[in-house]
């Protein structure tokens, strides 16, 4: 499922009624300026972990200078990592350069960097229980 209005997650997520479900409040800190949206994607597994097409849940956010944050509701229990780039120029992708690295600003739940590409899963997740959970997320400016 992929989400590009907040507001619609939320009204997606508020539905869902799994015992245990809890509250996920992610906040994107450090935006730079307020160009392009910022684009977050929560995944629910290492099966779809960096897979968009396979996220639990995509959010295109306007940008604004400082902190973007958003909610989803009623999620249910389990591990969960969070992404987030700076679309600077709106495309909706997160630009490379001829050599595959990233010219946009990302990063990952738990501040997770991986060594020579995108961290792992694991190094991402977050557990959701039956309490609400901030992530928040440093873009490598």
């Amino acid at each position: 499922m992929t989400m590009k209005n907040p507001v619609a997650v939320l009204l997606y997520c508020s539905t869902l009624t799994a015992a245990g479900a809890t509250d996920l409040t992610v906040t994107v800190n450090g935006v730079q300026n307020d160009r392009g949206y910022i684009v977050s994607t929560v995944f629910s597994s290492e099966a779809s972990f960096l897979k968009r097409p396979e996220a639990f849940a995509s959010l295109r956010i306007k940008a604004s200078q400082g902190d973007v944050a958003y909610s989803l509701k009623n999620l249910p229990p389990g591990k969960y990592a969070v992404s987030a780039f700076h679309d600077v120029n709106g495309n909706d992708r997160l630009d490379t350069d001829p050599s595959g690295q990233p010219t946009e600003v990302y990063g990952f739940s738990n501040d997770a960097r991986g060594v020579s590409g995108p961290p792992e899963f694991a190094d991402a997740a977050v557990e959701l229980g039956d309490q609400t959970k901030t992530v928040s997320i440093k873009l490598g400016y």
